[in-house]
This record gives C-alpha cells, sequence and structure tokens, in this order.
C-alpha cells in the first residue's frame, strides 16, 4: 500500500508542478500578446501568474526533496565524527524540524486568513486557500525527506542525487 501511495504522491507533484508551470507560461504569454499585438492588457493575468509560480516553486521543493536534489553544503561532511551517511541524517532532521515548523505557522497562518479574510486585487480571491500552499508542501517535504532516509537506511540508495557516480563530488574530496 505505501508503494502504490507513494506512486500517487510522484504522480501527483510532478503533474501539479507541470500544470502550475504550464499555467505560468500561457498566462504570461497571453499577456505579452495583448499588450504588444493588441495594445491592451489582462487585469488578471499579473495574479494568475504569481500564484501559479507560487505553487509551482512550492510542490517543486517538496519534489526536490523526494529526488535527493535540493541544494546542500557537503563540504565538512568528511570530518564529521559519525561519516557521511550520520551527517547527512543529521542535517535532514535539522530540515524536518524546520519543515514542521513551517507547517505550523502556516496552518495558523491559514486559520487567521479564514477568521480575517484577505482578497486578491484583481479577482477577489480569498488569499487564505492560496497560503494553504505552504504548510502542504512542507509536510510533503518532511514525507520525502524521511522516505529518502528510509530508502538510503534499508536499501542503501544515496541521500543525495547522483552522489555515488559523481565525478564532481570525488574530485572535491580529495580522492
Amino acid at each position: 500500500m505505501t508503494g502504490r501511495l507513494s506512486r500517487y504522491l510522484d504522480r501527483f507533484e510532478l503533474v501539479f508542478a507541470n500544470l502550475s508551470l504550464a499555467l505560468l507560461v500561457v498566462v504570461l504569454g497571453l499577456q505579452v500578446f495583448f499588450r504588444y499585438a493588441l495594445q491592451t492588457g489582462l487585469t488578471w493575468s499579473e495574479e494568475i501568474s504569481r500564484f501559479a509560480f507560487v505553487i509551482f516553486v512550492y510542490i517543486s521543493a517538496s519534489l526536490a526533496a523526494q529526488r535527493g536534489t535540493h541544494i546542500r553544503v557537503t563540504l565538512f561532511i568528511r570530518w564529521f565524527p559519525g561519516g557521511r551517511s550520520v551527517a547527512l541524517l543529521l542535517a535532514d532532521a535539522i530540515w524536518i524540524v524546520f519543515n514542521a515548523f513551517v507547517v505550523w505557522a502556516g496552518i495558523l497562518l491559514f486559520l487567521r486568513m479564514l477568521k480575517f479574510p484577505v482578497y486578491s486585487t484583481a479577482l477577489f480571491l480569498p488569499l487564505s486557500w492560496l497560503y494553504l500552499i505552504i504548510p502542504v508542501a512542507h509536510a510533503l517535504m518532511i514525507l520525502r525527506i524521511v522516505q529518502r532516509q528510509w530508502m538510503h537506511w534499508r536499501y542503501g540508495t544515496p541521500i543525495v542525487a547522483d552522489e555515488a557516480g559523481d565525478a564532481v563530488s570525488s574530485a572535491e574530496d580529495g580522492a
């Protein structure tokens, strides 16, 4: 069951990120066309493109956590007393605590915005539902970090993407 759920989440993140990016590109293309070809602007395009961009960034961050492609500073890992795996586990534990704080703060923000609604300027949409992407994406990141660590400790898959065959990282390590 967890394998099936994991595949659904993988697909959800990928499809949702791609749809939000496609929406962003289409809306910006329409805005450029209307502005320069028809000499008029679209009042709603700036808000829709901003919302699509925010959704794209947050969902893509979760997708990057799932794939192990987040930026990491690994310069001092070789000097860590427990070794590379323990250092990355500690770093991921700190990352999980940060994400848990953001989930908690994001839920509080969402509830506050439900109580005191704020609406977008052009479309008059309640912004509380857009801000819900913050705790959702960070909760997904927690799940993905735990999943990546589990796969590493259980099956030996690398925590950082392409670390097994990465010639750059082995050159940096002095090997």
